[in-house]
């Protein structure tokens, strides 16, 4: 219930977000709103559009995990269009992400140890998955 009252006040401020965002800088503006840049970015509002219209056709429905999963990817998308709009800076607009990275030194050492830890990592969630598997009882509860 409180989902379809929200999630019109959701897409205003996404739209209003939106089309605020451009005229912020020049750059912005040029990135959105220019002709060959507007053929790579026009995905991001059509598939905001659509993933909109599922969320609300969903929760008409009264589905459980479609409406989730369309506001994922509503939140996806609006971080998408962020990075469109700053690319290639993080702190805009003095600090590039190639001025922000770690020599490459640090970078392949990170790289070993995360080739190393995330495999050990998934193995023991999945491990605990197994072993902790089954449904829990309804009438148990925690008490």
């Amino acid at each position: 219930a409180f989902a379809r009252r929200l999630v019109p006040a959701l897409l205003v401020a996404i739209a209003g977000v939106s089309a605020w965002t451009p005229f912020l800088s020049p750059e912005f503006l040029a990135r959105w709103l220019s002709w060959p840049a507007i053929l790579y970015v026009a995905p991001v509002p059509l598939l905001t559009a659509f993933a909109a219209a599922r969320l609300w056709i969903a929760l008409g429905a009264r589905h459980e995990v479609e409406p989730f999963v369309a506001t994922l990817v509503l939140f996806v998308l609006c971080y998408i269009g962020l990075g469109i709009s700053l690319f290639p800076y993080i702190v805009p607009p003095s600090i590039t992400i190639w001025d922000a990275a770690a020599p490459d030194k640090s970078l392949a050492f990170l790289l070993v140890g995360a080739a190393v830890l995330i495999p050990m990592i998934l193995a023991y969630t999945a491990y605990s998955y197994w072993v902790f598997r089954g449904k829990v009882d309804p009438e148990g509860g925690y008490h």
